[in-house]
């Protein structure tokens, strides 16, 4: 999160997984605030994230429901998933 948010895509991209994205490009990351961890096993976190456009790259940019979730690789704690809700 902290690498997102001060545009180090560099290790953006090396902590997340092949399936998901980094955010490099549309839309930056200009805060979040953790919720809570969810999910059955923990391995996700509720976040509230403040973008500078729409989290599908177009529009408006504001403040949104965010959840991350993490996977255990031989590399370290990778992230696997993300999306609203």
């Amino acid at each position: 999160m902290e690498a997102a948010k001060h545009d180090d895509c560099g290790m953006t991209r090396a902590l997340i997984s092949s399936n998901t994205t980094a955010w490099c490009d549309r839309p930056r990351l200009l805060s979040y605030t953790l919720l809570g961890r969810t999910g059955d096993d923990g391995e996700c976190m509720a976040y509230r994230v403040t973008t500078n456009t729409g989290l599908d790259g177009t529009g408006e940019g504001g403040s949104e429901p965010w959840s991350f979730c993490y996977r255990l690789t031989k590399a370290g704690w990778r992230l696997w998933d993300q999306g609203q809700g």
